[in-house]
């Protein structure tokens, strides 16, 4: 059977039953829930389940204007398709494979079906998270830059935000990263000026351009904790999950600090209500700072994060040490071997030599093979 984060056997996904006929017919034509076309016999999509979503692993972008029983003949026709979602409003088909991930995860979310095509004898590992373990990961790419090939490096591997719960990458053009990964874009040139006190990327305006479209797309609801990852960095959702039992949800919310000289944006890890309080308050925070400032601050986009959740918003903001060991953050000698078992994630990897490298080194006690 399927097991969990915790290595705790997981139950198979509950087929429906010999009810499916009956329940799945009803909420079709009630009027709560649009129509979906040709959901006169549900029962023969194999294992149905109502209100759940398995997100990522797409075979392929998502087919428009089907019906439930189109998508899981779909899935049927296809013999590298395992499992299938179906969005109800959007009547949206997503087919599933069988990587970046070795597993999908059940997402309770009441807008959609998914299944498996077990009536012919496919059928793949379904995770059901604890409380407080599931991740939302996403990524910026700059189109121009080496950080596709990173990306893409990322997937075939099934590591980074690809072996988080679901993952998004953004960017201001559509780039392919892998045959059902395409970037979901944002409205900004993503280009920054340099300055402030250390020198950096003043690209506080992309992200919030990019926060933007994360906002709007609203799948951070859907986990318990979203996080930010550079594509540059070599990073370990498991390590994170061991991380975050440590941690609760708070009322306002609660962010991880990942250095003693503040939070440093190759990792950022907020809670689904710190991500709530920051959709809520970030346009408070834009217009505090410029007054303070008397104009935008000279901040990086961590900077500006991290003090308008701490400062202004008053998020609980917990310190981490080992969520991020990078060249900026006073590292211990010979850190680069990426060696310690503890650390979340190590930055910056660019070259791809040395990223995979990084990646093989942190996992060969797991005789984990990176390609």
């Amino acid at each position: 059977p399927p097991h969990n984060n915790q290595g705790v056997a997981e139950a198979p996904p509950t087929n429906l039953g010999s009810n499916s006929l009956e329940f799945l017919d009803a909420r079709a034509k009630s009027s709560e829930t649009p129509s979906r076309g040709g959901v006169q016999d549900p029962a023969s999509c194999g294992d149905v389940q109502d209100d759940v979503d398995y997100p990522g692993n797409d075979l392929e972008l998502p087919m428009s204007n089907t019906s439930l029983q189109d998508c899981c003949k779909l899935c049927i026709s296809d013999h590298n398709c395992i499992a299938w979602t179906y969005a109800k409003k959007n009547q949206l088909c997503f087919l599933k494979g069988g990587h970046p991930r070795g597993a999908l995860t059940a997402v309770s979310n009441p807008d959609t079906i998914s299944g498996m095509p077990s009536q012919v004898d496919r059928s793949f590992p379904v995770i059901k998270r604890t409380a407080g373990q599931s991740l939302f990961c996403f990524s910026l790419v700059l189109p121009w830059s080496y950080e596709k090939g990173l990306v893409q490096l990322q997937y075939l591997n099934g590591q980074s935000i690809f072996g988080c719960d679901e993952y998004a990458v953004y960017s201001n053009q559509e780039i392919q990263v892998a045959d059902g990964v395409v970037t979901k874009i944002v409205d900004s040139d993503l280009h920054c000026k340099m300055g402030g006190k250390f020198r950096t990327c003043l690209n506080t305006p992309v992200f919030l351009a990019v926060w933007k479209r994360i906002l709007t797309d609203d799948r951070p609801h859907l986990h318990d904790w979203t996080v930010k990852v550079d594509p540059d960095a070599v990073f370990f959702p498991a390590r994170l999950r061991a991380v975050l039992v440590h941690h609760k949800e708070m009322p306002q919310g609660i962010y991880l600090n990942n250095c003693r000289f503040g939070l440093h944006g190759p990792l950022e890890v907020f809670s689904r209500n710190a991500v709530d309080t920051w959709g809520n308050g970030r346009e408070i925070c834009v217009v505090h700072f410029n007054k303070t400032c008397s104009g935008p601050c000279k901040w990086g986009e961590d900077m500006f994060i991290d003090q308008c959740l701490w400062k202004v918003l008053k998020l609980s903001r917990a310190f981490e040490p080992n969520l991020l060991v990078e060249d900026h953050c006073a590292p211990s000698e010979g850190w680069r071997n990426c060696s310690n078992p503890s650390v979340v994630s190590f930055h910056p990897f660019k070259n791809l030599e040395d990223h995979r490298q990084c990646m093989r080194s942190a996992e060969a006690s797991m005789n984990v093979v990176f390609k």
